[in-house]
């Protein structure tokens, strides 16, 4: 059964190009809030990043969904464009998240301005803080997460179910080869770089890796409070080299098929 869409609001131009987000980033550069502008950047730069990424992961899913459309049907090929859809619905779901989170920033940004307005510097400084609006963050963090493992696990399973069929063919030309006194065969194993279920692991495992990368920002601009204590700080040799460690280390994608597709 196919999923239904999700309807996604739709907020025309770039953040930074909103009237409101305008404003506000003025605003701050008269006051010289230096420090206040560059997360408010930050954070818009990183919502409309996720909205584009997000685009385009569906994009390679839809063209996927093609592909499989014009083969002939089979069992096969349908667990592979339910899995498809599946995923599509997960993606469009993300999406959604971000759509909303982004009309919250934006109200935000209008109720600094007015906070400003009424109360001075100081409750626009504390407005500032508030925008990053960290239980969105952590609840689209978390999002992220779930969506990314969900998509391991279909990898998973269209590798055990291709598997299990491949087996399956090879005893039942077996078995027809005995009904007719001929030898039987010995199963050869199958080859998993071929055949639409492996291009549909790849194109999940792409995915997959798209959303892990976005996790990881979601993750780190949620220390966006802590900016200011950091600030004049230049990261330590140690700390780079970690922070690229965690960003190219493989996250237990020991799979021989995972790690095929994801050198493609």
């Amino acid at each position: 059964m196919e999923e239904k869409s999700v309807e996604i609001p739709k907020i025309q131009g770039p953040l930074r190009e909103q009237d409101s987000i305008r404003a506000l980033l003025e605003l701050l550069e008269q006051q010289g809030m230096g420090q206040e502008k560059g997360d408010v950047i930050r954070m818009a730069d990183h919502i409309d990043s996720m909205e584009m990424q997000l685009g385009t992961v569906l994009k390679e899913l839809g063209e996927m969904k093609k592909q499989l459309g014009v083969m002939q049907e089979s069992k096969v090929k349908l667990f592979a464009v339910n899995t498809i859809q599946k995923a599509e619905h997960q993606v469009q779901t993300l999406r959604f998240q971000v759509g909303e989170w982004k009309r919250k920033f934006m109200e935000r940004a209008e109720q600094a301005v007015f906070d400003f307005k009424e109360k001075g510097k100081d409750a626009l400084a504390s407005a500032v803080k508030g925008m990053h609006l960290t239980q969105g963050l952590q609840k689209l963090q978390s999002s992220l997460h779930t969506v990314m493992l969900s998509m391991d696990q279909k990898i998973d399973r269209l590798g055990s179910m291709a598997e299990e069929l491949h087996v399956a063919t090879g005893h039942l030309k077996n078995a027809f080869l005995e009904m007719n006194g001929k030898d039987t065969a010995k199963i050869t194993e199958r080859n998993p770089e071929q055949g639409i279920i492996f291009q549909t692991q790849k194109v999940l495992f792409q995915s997959m890796r798209s959303i892990h990368k976005l996790e990881q920002k979601t993750e780190r601009l949620q220390q966006i409070g802590k900016l200011e204590e950091r600030q004049g700080k230049q990261a330590s040799l140690k700390d780079t080299l970690q922070e690229l460690r965690q960003e190219t280390a493989p996250r237990q994608l020991g799979k021989k098929e995972k790690q095929k597709a994801a050198i493609r």
